[in-house]
């Protein structure tokens, strides 16, 4: 998208949306672009959508400074606290809810055991 600069404001000269098509390529195929793992068909096409995507032409270098993580690397992150206080409220609220659900149908197939 090009950019006009007045004096110390940036302004877009142009009103199209910038972001990613339904018909661009997935994360994971650029980089099989930029690694050259992909057959030469595929390579050819990609080739012609980024002559005249500007998205995908701007994602390209970003994806350049990926780095796979190493084996046993991944782990998921962190929950923020708040965030995990509410969920697990959230899911023992459905918890207790689903446990006196499953008790009532025990009671009305007369499933419940005595003991």
């Amino acid at each position: 998208m090009p950019l006009a600069l007045w004096g110390s404001k940036m302004e877009a000269t142009t009103t199209t949306s910038f972001t990613k098509a339904p018909s661009c390529p997935s994360s994971n195929v650029l980089l099989s672009f930029l690694m050259n793992s992909l057959s030469p068909e595929i390579m050819t096409l990609l080739g012609h959508h980024l002559a005249t995507c500007e998205f995908c032409c701007a994602e390209l270098p970003l994806l350049a400074h990926y780095e796979p993580p190493a084996k046993g690397e991944c782990k998921p992150p962190e929950i923020p606290i708040n965030l995990r206080i509410l969920a697990e409220s959230l899911l023992g609220k459905n918890a207790r809810t689903r446990r006196k659900s499953d008790a009532s149908e025990s009671l009305k197939f007369g499933l419940v055991s005595e003991g």
